[in-house]
């Protein structure tokens, strides 16, 4: 599989940092630290080298250490429970994941605090990187300063990245913003022609909100045109309470 190497996605330090850490050792020293293992004659990429490749996609994803693991599994049973139907339709949308993202269709996750509405999107993001799907994350707040920063070099490059590479794209928090309503400011133009840029690129969008998309435009972050645009993805509502536990962190601290 073919990484890409966008110099703001990670630094030749961060890689480093990352190879110095799994090359060797997450085999147990097998390839002698080498990452690959001659065997009958050839040259094959040690698990460990696997294993790199798969944490620096995560990485590039912007898909925080956290939830590298999590899988569905780690839902409790009640929540499960209480979110059949919304469970039901992400694991559907991603066992059709290349399909879903050729066609640009879209999620609006929506669920009050704790509800895992980041998770179940890391969730979908790392089925995608399994098919080689360009993903990536973002908080609308990142976003809106990257925008306003448009005219450094960098910043301009990563959200011409997002818009041009980018095939399956994470907004965290659509609502925490500030004064972008206006089409007509500076930054609230920048945000209007980020989203029809991702609209008419078809961009297969997966947005995070503690708001319905009701409660998105009557709260008035973001102008009308937006989120009428939003009004295709399709919904998946969570309920319950918050499930963020202490118990796990107890059972670490006590053995």
């Amino acid at each position: 599989m073919t990484l890409t190497r966008q110099s703001f996605l990670t630094t030749p330090e961060e890689i480093e940092s990352l190879r110095d850490s799994i090359i060797g050792k997450f085999c147990k020293n097998k390839c002698d630290g080498k990452g690959a293992i001659l065997e009958k004659g050839v040259f094959t990429n040690c698990t460990c080298v696997v294993e790199f490749e798969k944490k620096l996609r995560l990485i590039q994803a912007n898909i925080p250490k956290k939830y590298w693991d999590f899988d569905l599994r780690n839902l409790t049973k009640e929540y499960s429970e209480n979110n059949k139907i919304p469970l039901a339709i992400i694991k559907s949308y991603t066992s059709k994941i290349k399909e879903m993202v050729e066609k640009g269709i879209g999620l609006y996750i929506q669920g009050t605090v704790g509800l895992a509405k980041t998770a179940l999107s890391y969730y979908i993001l790392k089925e995608a990187i399994k098919q080689d799907i360009v993903c990536y994350s973002i908080s609308m707040s990142r976003l809106t300063q990257l925008l306003f920063g448009i005219s450094v070099e960098s910043n301009k490059d990563r959200i011409d990245w997002i818009i041009n590479r980018v095939d399956l794209l994470v907004i965290e928090e659509i609502e925490k913003d500030y004064n972008v309503e206006k089409s007509n400011t500076f930054i609230g133009a920048l945000v209007n022609d980020f989203f029809r840029s991702v609209y008419d690129n078809k961009k297969a969008l997966l947005i995070n909100s503690n708001l319905s998309k009701q409660g998105l435009r009557d709260s008035k972050v973001h102008a009308h045109n937006i989120t009428d645009r939003f009004e295709e993805l399709v919904d998946i509502v969570l309920t319950g309470h918050s499930y963020r536990k202490q118990d796990e962190n107890l059972k670490q601290i006590l053995g």
